[in-house]
Formats: structure tokens, C-alpha cells, sequence
């Protein structure tokens, strides 16, 4: 019990026969507030019967078993929008602390800059790089010294270590130093002229080796992949870039690169290998590479491709990786030609995260800005009030929809079908628009709901295959609440339903557990 010894002086009519001590405070046996209840998952009484016969069921048979779930998370490419932000140390807590979106994935990059004209390399991880946002020297970095960017990068990467320990970071090449490409045009930074050569491959893996040597040992963190390109096929736009051909990047991944890393201790450290823009173009590229260059499983690859200009019928699994069991990560997406910050949004990209999840079968999401100011775009999931150096943000509604996925479905469990089942009755009908995905992890089960009818909310029965439900938790958004939590109880008969509202996205999460315990109904 919690003791409060509260100032008397003025008050002691108040307090009646309670005792004083002798500097007018109550004794210590006098006030007793409660502990804090503690939020339990555990069933705590019966619901009432359910009415409805629509029935989710999560199967359970090996035939309904699919990917491993490696994690949820997003990109620092704007990292100077996150270090220059007055309240950044929240914005980090929103994106992977317990009461934000919990990502696990940390996705960052290695820039060209770090070559030095005599052929070292500098990342700059032993420097000073702890300025406050609002501080007279980090404004004159941002307007003098290139070093801004290595510096935001070295402030978020400390940031989300301390925050939590399970982050699976991966950085990649926008571009290589302009020396080791075939025509860097005027500089580094040109949008992306020349293409990779390969004459200069063992120094370019040498230099991403030494980089995740570095990060490792400065911050003591996962260096769980390391790409040396970033959408190699187009190399387009007014960012860096860099051509690579597909043989080419598979024999400088065999050859060069995993022997780097290895060299440097890092043997467990992945290559991330493709990250081509759009989904479908990246399938194509990883197959190519898989039947020219077999190795390339033995080098310890995750295919990755983006998400870009993706219609949902073009949402499809890699398997040429998924049959050599090779892990395939999305590692880039957003809105980047239009910008929606409405439920509408929110519910599209609850949409293409589920598509990802059951119909390419990914093992990973990762979006693309964390946080940055946009006007005509929706490159983010947090909004800062200015480009440079912002004093506020806030949570545009897709970062909510987005937790649904990453809040809930925890690293290492697997994803399971549902069978949906529509009650006889008209009006018990499951919404043709609703799907479903399911994921188990030890005794633990997540179901994702994204109930995409803007006219119908639903209830149905929750049943799992051979198994019972100890305890069920229930996590709602829609355009009304966010992530709304409710126990969800059985019924003396011992059946458990959900309420899906219209145009929302549920996920229930609980424990389960084998039929025929002890403590079964």
C-alpha cells in the first residue's frame, strides 16, 4: 500500500480523530491509497451468448502454416527530420517504444561521404553527435558541415538502442562513392548517373563491411543486414543512385561481399539483397538471380523489394526465394504522389499490409519515413510542423493502422489461415470485403480483422483448430477510436465473439491452450 503524508496545519478539523506526528503531518499508518491495479489479460467473468453463427476459425494443421514473421518497421532516410525535431526523443518512443508502434525493423544508410580522399573510411560513430535539437551548433552543422546527416543517424541509431534491445537494424547504399562507379557525373548527390564498377568491388566491401563493424561495436546493436543498393533497376529521380546489373550484383554478393562481412566477424549478418522499387520487377530480379547464381542462398541473403505503385493483384510471393527458404522482406513503402492523412488512407494501408502478410507471404514490412514534414506526399507515419527544425508533430492515421500489424504480431510466430464462415441468415453474413490473417507463437495467437465495408460492422464466433482460448483481448481503430481495448470473455457456454465495427481494423490476441486441461469449460 502507497502511504501519503499530507500538511495538516490549517486542516486538522478535516481529519477528525486521525493522529498527527509532531511536524503536523499524518502518521504513517493513517492514509492508505490502493497500488495501482495492474491491467490483466486474464478472463475475469462470462460475456452473454452470442447470437451470431458467423464463425473466424484459426487453422492450426501444418497445411495451414506459412512464413515466419521477422518483424515491422521503417526507414531514417530523412533521418535530419527526426534529430532536428525539438520532441525527438518522442517521436523514437512513438515509433518503437511499448505505447507506440513497437517497430522492431530499423532501416538506415550508409553514404557515400564516408570515403576519405586517401582511401579510409570515416563513419563518424566517435564524434560528438549529441547536440540538442534547438541548440546554436546543430544549426550551424545543418547549414556548414555534410556531417548533419551522419550525425542524425548516429543520434537515432543510440536512441532506439536504449529504447529496446530486439531491433534487427539493416543500412543501405543510396550510392556508392562516386570514385567506384563507371560515370558519377558532378558529384555524389546527382540523381543518380552511373552504374557500379565492378573493378572496385572488393574495396566497396571492404567499406560496408567496415561500416557494420563500426555501428556494432560504437552501439552494441544487431547489424542484422547490410544492401549495398538501393532500387538498382531504375536509379531514378533527384536522389542518389546507382545501376547494378543482375549478375553483377549476385557475384559481388558471393564473391566480395559475404567475405567481407565475415572478415570483420560478422558471419551472421545478412545481405538484403534486391531492394528494386517496384514489387513486381524485384520478383522477376530475385528469381534471375536464384537460377543463375545458386550460392547466393549459402551467402545468407533476405530478398527485398519494394512497394511502389503496387495494385493489389501484383501483391504476389517471391517463390523462387520462398521454396530455397530464403526470407523475403517489403523494405520500402509509402504514398509517395499523393498525401491523404484521413481514415481512408489509414484503411488502404491496413489493406496492402495484409496483402503483403497473406498474399506475397513476407516475413518483414518496413515503411519508409518514420517521421518528416510533407506537403504533397504521404511519405510518413508521424508529421513534423517544419521541413528542418520542428518544435511539434503528430500521428497521421495510418500510424495506427500500421500498429495493428506491428503492435501485436510478435517476431518468430508463424502465420496461420483463417476459414472464414458466414452465418445462414441475410443479415449474418461476413462482409465480402473482410480479410483475415492469424499468427501463433508458442501459446500465443494474433488475428488481424480489416473490415474494409464502409456500410457493414459484423460479430462472429472465434474458434481455433483443436485447441481452446484462455484469454482474449480484443484492439480496435477505426475512424472514431484508436487501438480500443476490451477483454472479450467467454460465455457459461464457453463461446467467444468479436464485434467488428464498419471500415475498421481489429486485432485480438490472447493465449491458448490444449483441449482437455484442467481448466477448460
Amino acid at each position: 500500500m502507497k502511504k501519503i503524508y499530507q500538511l495538516v496545519c490549517t486542516s486538522l478539523f478535516l481529519i477528525g480523530s486521525f493522529s498527527s506526528c509532531d511536524d503536523g503531518s499524518l502518521s504513517h499508518n493513517d492514509v492508505n491509497i490502493p497500488d495501482p491495479v495492474e491491467e490483466s489479460d486474464e478472463d475475469d467473468g462470462y460475456s452473454s451468448e452470442p447470437t451470431t453463427n458467423s464463425i473466424l476459425r484459426i487453422q492450426t494443421g501444418t497445411d495451414n502454416r506459412h512464413q515466419e514473421i521477422d518483424g515491422f518497421g521503417c526507414s531514417f532516410g530523412w533521418m535530419e527530420a527526426v534529430y532536428g525535431c525539438t520532441q525527438r526523443e518522442q517521436i523514437m518512443e512513438d515509433l518503437y517504444g511499448n505505447n507506440g508502434l513497437r517497430f522492431n525493423i530499423y532501416r538506415g544508410e550508409i553514404v557515400a561521404r564516408s570515403l576519405q580522399s586517401d582511401g579510409s573510411f570515416n563513419y563518424h560513430e566517435n564524434e560528438n553527435f549529441q547536440y540538442a535539437a534547438d541548440s546554436p551548433e546543430l544549426k550551424r552543422l545543418w547549414e556548414t558541415d555534410p556531417r548533419f546527416k551522419e550525425y542524425a543517424q548516429l543520434w537515432c541509431v543510440d536512441r532506439t538502442s536504449k529504447i529496446r534491445d530486439d531491433i534487427y537494424y539493416f543500412f543501405s547504399v543510396w550510392t556508392p562513392p562516386v570514385v567506384w562507379k563507371t560515370d558519377g557525373g558532378d558529384g555524389e548527390v546527382t540523381g543518380g548517373s552511373g552504374s557500379f564498377n565492378s573493378e572496385y568491388s572488393q574495396e566497396y566491401a571492404d567499406f560496408l563491411a567496415s561500416f557494420g563493424k563500426a555501428f556494432k561495436d560504437r552501439f552494441g546493436i544487431n547489424v542484422y543486414g547490410i544492401s549495398g543498393w538501393n532500387e538498382p533497376d531504375q536509379a531514378m529521380g533527384g536522389w542518389d543512385g546507382c545501376i547494378w546489373g543482375n549478375q553483377q550484383m549476385a557475384d559481388f554478393t558471393c564473391d566480395y561481399l559475404r567475405p567481407a562481412l565475415n572478415k570483420k566477424g560478422l558471419n551472421d549478418t545478412k545481405i538484403i539483397y534486391g531492394e528494386l522499387p517496384w514489387w513486381t520487377n524485384a520478383i522477376t530480379w530475385v528469381e534471375q538471380s536464384l537460377n543463375n547464381k545458386p550460392e547466393l542462398v549459402d551467402a545468407g541473403i533476405v530478398a527485398a523489394g519494394h512497394g511502389y505503385s503496387t495494385v493489389a493483384q501484383n501483391i504476389k510471393p517471391m517463390q523462387a526465394a520462398e521454396d530455397k527458404g530464403v526470407h523475403v522482406w517489403q523494405t520500402e513503402t509509402c504514398d509517395d504522389k499523393s498525401r491523404d492523412e484521413t481514415w481512408n488512407d489509414a484503411m488502404k494501408w491496413a489493406q496492402n499490409y495484409q496483402g503483403y502478410l497473406m498474399d506475397a507471404r513476407v516475413n518483414a514490412i518496413v515503411w519508409w519515413a518514420g517521421a518528416r514534414f510533407c506537403t504533397s506526399t504521404g511519405e510518413n507515419l508521424l508529421q513534423t510542423n517544419t521541413w528542418d527544425f520542428s518544435t511539434s508533430y503528430y500521428r497521421v492515421d495510418r500510424y495506427y493502422s500500421i500498429g495493428q500489424f506491428s503492435r501485436y504480431i510478435p517476431r518468430g510466430s508463424y502465420r496461420m489461415d483463417v476459414e472464414k464462415i458466414s452465418g445462414k441468415d441475410a443479415t449474418d453474413k461476413l462482409p465480402g470485403e473482410l480479410t483475415a490473417s492469424a499468427y501463433i507463437k508458442d501459446d500465443t495467437y494474433t488475428i488481424v480483422l480489416v473490415n474494409n465495408s464502409k456500410t457493414k460492422a459484423f460479430d462472429a464466433l472465434l474458434e481455433i483448430e483443436g485447441k481452446m482460448f484462455g484469454s482474449m483481448i480484443s484492439y480496435t481503430s477505426s475512424s472514431s477510436v484508436k487501438w480500443l481495448r476490451k477483454k472479450l470473455n467467454p460465455s457459461l457456454s464457453g463461446k467467444r465473439a468479436v464485434t467488428v465495427p464498419k471500415y475498421s481494423v481489429v486485432t485480438i490476441t490472447g493465449k491458448f491452450k490444449e483441449k482437455g486441461t484442467q481448466t477448460d469449460n
